[in-house]
């Protein structure tokens, strides 16, 4: 897999009316997303370490990223207000192209794709977002496709939006095709939250085993990513008890969405932390969080339970320090260099600074993972 370092960014659109083109304009599915007519990007930068910064094409303000084979596939948007459109490219070799895109309402039309997954087979899931109406509210569309077409399917705002409405974490188009969050299932309690899709509609499931609030924890996930067997999801549980308030990063999987299995990242009797990225590659996924004040990083293998253990060679997990294999994690304020010894689940710290993001990782030695931290 080429080692690609790209930098997302998100566009906030401030809207001074108190609606937009998207709010009267219902159906475009007669004048889909037209395709630049350049797609030749500026050349592209070495950078140390052997990575490369990818330029994207025409002015392209990339939201979300994943791999697909030896294929980058970038989402986003390109344009602004409402001359905005959404773009999806895919990378091969040295050549961008655009994915066609088909919205089917005013706000798809103007979406950013800012959530997206990509099947080994090329199944396509991704989620746009654009803001209107009277209180500039988050405004969800909801794709799919392969990577020779994508379409917008239509849905009710109250399927991700509304009073009720909390965060989306992400999505997956494999093994199973999801979008995880969370949803309001009292005045006082956010919840995680699954749709899945049905004949079209997505629909929304809350608290699921042990996917789920109950009693003094409160679960936020907060990335989702998928192996070839399992959804994968991250974030933090909140304990309100009798000795105050503390976080714990966790993690959630599930073969089919039904059953769930949950991996203490964190720990209980020591100081809060908190997951806030994953990215997995094969049968395993690294995972990006914090400790205290500081950065940290966790990698699980197939078939471990989160306790020292080591995984075998070729993955994108944690190596025991006979091997006197490291891997890099870097950061906007710099870089570390952390040797990962035994000890599945544990974490290792990288710095003062909280990471933001983490970028996509593929099986290998030499594997690198980009962290993000935004201080």
């Amino acid at each position: 897999m080429h080692r690609v370092v790209l930098s997302l960014a998100t566009t906030v659109v401030a809207l001074t009316a108190c609606s937009s083109a998207a709010d009267r304009v219902d159906d475009v599915s007669s004048n889909p997303t037209p395709a630049p007519a350049s797609l030749a990007p500026p050349a592209r930068a070495t950078l140390p370490g052997g990575w490369f910064a990818e330029p994207l094409p025409g002015r392209t303000r990339p939201a979300s990223v994943e791999a697909a084979g030896d294929r980058l596939v970038v989402g986003g948007s390109v344009g602004s207000g409402d001359g905005a459109r959404p773009r999806l490219l895919a990378h091969e070799g040295s050549v961008w192209a655009d994915v066609p895109l088909e919205p089917a309402t005013g706000y798809g039309r103007i979406a950013s794709l800012v959530h997206l997954a990509v099947a080994p087979d090329g199944g396509v899931v991704a989620l746009g977002n654009a803001t209107g109406g009277a209180h500039l509210m988050p405004r969800w569309t909801a794709w799919s496709g392969t990577l020779d077409g994508v379409a917008e399917v239509a849905q009710v705002f109250e399927t991700f939006g509304g009073p009720s409405a909390g965060g989306l974490a992400g999505v997956t188009a494999a093994p199973v095709d999801a979008v995880v969050g969370s949803w309001a299932t009292s005045p006082s309690r956010l919840s995680p939250a699954v749709w899945r899709e049905d004949g079209g509609r997505w629909v929304r499931r809350t608290d699921i085993g042990p996917f789920s609030s109950a009693g003094d924890v409160q679960a936020l996930p907060t990335a989702v990513g998928a192996t070839g067997s399992a959804v994968v999801v991250v974030g933090t549980e909140t304990v309100t008890d009798d000795d105050g308030t503390r976080q714990t990063a966790a993690a959630w999987t599930t073969p089919d969405l039904r059953t769930w299995r949950r991996l203490a990242l964190g720990t209980s009797d020591g100081p809060s932390s908190g997951a806030v990225d994953v990215a997995c590659a094969g049968d395993a996924c690294l995972v990006a969080g914090w400790v205290g004040d500081r950065l940290a990083g966790w990698h699980r293998c197939r078939g471990r339970p989160p306790h020292p253990a080591a995984c075998g060679p070729g993955r994108a997990v944690r190596r025991t320090a006979a091997r006197r294999v490291r891997r890099q994690l870097r950061g906007d304020r710099g870089r570390s260099r952390v040797p990962y010894g035994p000890g599945l689940g544990r974490h290792r710290t990288l710095g003062r600074h909280r990471p933001a993001a983490a970028a996509r990782v593929a099986p290998g030695d030499d594997t690198r993972a980009t962290v993000r931290a935004d201080a």
